[in-house]
C-alpha cells in the first residue's frame, strides 16, 4: 500500500515517509536486500527530505550485516553529505572505520574513528568511537576510581569562578538565600516538602527554577538549597542552566569548576549503590548512569506509563520481582518510592536480563527498557557485536536510551577516573 502511494503520489508531501518505512517493513520481513533497495531510492529521490540521511544510514547498517563490507562503506560515506548534525556525522565516520576494519584496513579504521571521536565530545557516537580507539568493550570502566570530593572547597571554587564569569560585585553573597529566602514560591515549596508532598514541592520549586533562567546568582543559592533537601533533580537543573548562562555547550560543561559536575553527575544515595554493586557484579557508576537516566535520582517519579521511582519499576515488574525474592513484606506499588525498594528490585531484575543476555550489557538494557522478548529478538539479529546490536533495535525510544545511559556512563567516568 506505501509503495502504491508513492507510485501514484511521487510529490505528495510525506512520499518520502512512506517510502522509508515500506524499506522498514520490508527489513522486519528479513527482505534485506529490498529494504536496502527501497532506502537508498529515499536518499536519491528524495534527497531534501528528513528522511535522507536516516535512509542511507540504515542502507549501510543492512549492507554491514550481510558482510558487504564495501558497498556499506559508500552508504556510509554518501550519508555524510546528507548529515544534519554532529551526531549523524560521528555516526556515519564510526560506521565508515566499523567497515575498514572489517576489510582489515586497521590504519583507516582508527583514523576515520579519530574523525568521529572528535566531531561531538560527550555524544555517544564520538565516545564509543573513542573506546573502540582504545580497544574497549562497552561499559568499560575505570581501573581506580574514587568517590569522595571536598564539598566546601569545591563550592569556594565554583563560587570564585562565578565571580569572574559573570561579574559579581563583592558584596553579593553566595553562601546564603538572599532574596530568595522570601520568594512566595520558594517558601510554599519548603513548607510543602515539610509536609511530605514532594510532587507539589517540586512544581513550586520546578516553577521558581524557570523562572530564574537569566539568573545566575539565585539559580546558585535554589541548587544548593535543593541539594540539601534531597530534591535532586531540580538542583541539577539548576546547575546546568548556570552553566547555559555562562554560554557552555555539553563539551564544554566538562571543563566548569568541578562542583558543578559532581552535582550533575552526582553520586547520590552512595551507601546504597555501592552495597548493591558489589551484591550483583554491577559496577558503582554504571548504576549511577542507569539511575540518573531513569529518573535523574528522583526517588518519587511517576512516569506517563505508571513506572515509579529511582529505576523507573513498573508495579506489574515490582511485584513480580519482590514475590520472586520474597521482598519486601506485604508488597504495594508505592514501595517502589522508597529508595532501598526500587534500587533492590531494580538491580535484581537488571541482573535477571543480564543472565538471560547471556552478560550482554547492551541487550540487558533493551529488556529493562524494551521487554526480554523484543530484546532476544533484536539479539538474534546482532549477537555478537553490540554496535551493530544497536542498530538493529527497531524502538528509537530504547536506542536513544541506551546512548544515553552510554554518555553518561563516559562522563562518570570522565569525573571518577583516578587511573594512574
Amino acid at each position: 500500500t506505501l509503495l502504491d502511494f508513492v507510485a501514484l503520489a511521487p510529490t505528495h508531501e510525506r512520499a518520502a515517509e512512506f517510502l522509508f518505512d515500506a524499506a522498514s517493513i520490508k527489513e522486519r520481513a528479513g527482505d534485506l536486500d529490498e529494504a536496502i533497495e527501497l532506502w537508498e531510492r529515499v536518499s536519491a529521490e528524495y534527497p531534501g527530505s528528513g528522511f535522507a540521511y536516516r535512509a542511507l544510514f540504515l542502507a549501510g547498517i543492512t549492507r554491514y550485516r550481510l558482510a558487504d563490507y564495501p558497498a556499506a562503506y559508500d552508504a556510509f560515506q554518501r550519508a555524510l553529505s546528507l548529515a544534519g548534525d554532529l551526531e549523524e556525522r560521528a555516526a556515519a565516520f564510526l560506521w565508515s572505520g566499523k567497515c575498514q576494519q572489517a576489510l582489515g584496513d586497521t590504519v583507516a579504521a582508527r583514523a576515520t574513528w579519530e574523525q568521529a571521536a572528535s566531531l561531538d565530545p560527550t555524544g555517544y557516537y564520538s565516545e564509543r568511537a573513542r573506546d573502540l580507539l582504545s580497544n574497549l568493550e562497552v561499559f568499560t570502566p575505570p581501573l581506580v576510581y574514587d568517590l569522595s570530593f571536598d564539598p566546601q572547597a569545591e563550592r569556594a571554587e565554583a563560587e570564585a569562578w562565578m565571580r569572574t564569569v559573570f561579574s559579581l560585585p563583592a558584596e553579593v553573597d553566595l553562601s546564603n538565600l538572599g532574596e530568595l529566602a522570601s520568594e512566595p514560591r520558594f517558601r510554599r515549596g519548603n513548607e510543602l516538602w515539610q509536609l511530605g508532598l514532594y510532587p507539589e514541592a517540586r512544581a513550586e520549586f520546578e516553577d521558581l527554577r524557570q523562572s530564574l533562567q537569566s539568573d545566575p546568582v539565585n539559580s546558585y543559592r535554589l541548587a544548593n538549597h535543593l541539594l540539601e533537601l534531597g530534591l535532586y533533580r531540580s538542583a541539577i537543573l539548576a546547575m546546568r542552566q548556570i552553566l547555559t548562562l555562562a554560554g557552555m555547550d555539553d563539551a564544554e560543561t566538562m571543563h566548569a569548576p568541578i562542583y558543578f559536575n559532581h552535582v550533575r553527575f552526582g553520586t547520590y544515595f552512595k551507601d546504597l549503590v555501592i552495597e548493591l554493586s558489589n551484591l550483583y557484579d554491577f559496577h558503582p557508576l554504571f548504576l549511577f548512569s542507569l539511575i540518573r537516566q531513569e529518573s535523574l535520582f528522583e526517588g518519587f517519579v511517576r512516569s506517563s506509563a505508571g513506572a515509579r521511582g529511582l529505576m523507573q519499576i513498573m508495579p506489574s515488574t515490582g511485584e513480580e520481582v519482590a514475590t520472586h525474592a520474597g521482598w519486601p513484606p506485604d508488597f504495594t506499588p508505592d514501595d517502589l518510592y522508597r529508595p532501598i525498594v526500587s534500587l533492590t528490585l531494580g538491580c535484581k531484575y537488571l541482573d535477571r536480563q543480564r543472565r538471560l543476555m547471556n552478560g550482554d550489557l547492551y541487550a540487558m538494557l533493551a529488556a529493562y527498557n524494551a521487554g526480554p522478548g523484543n530484546a532476544l529478538v533484536w539479539k538474534e539479529l546482532a549477537p555478537n557485536d553490540s554496535d551493530l546490536f544497536l542498530e538493529v533495535i527497531r524502538f528509537e525510544e530504547t536506542r536513544k536510551y541506551i546512548r544515553g545511559i552510554y554518555e553518561i556512563f563516559n562522563i562518570y567516568r570522565n569525573i571518577y577516573d583516578r587511573t594512574p
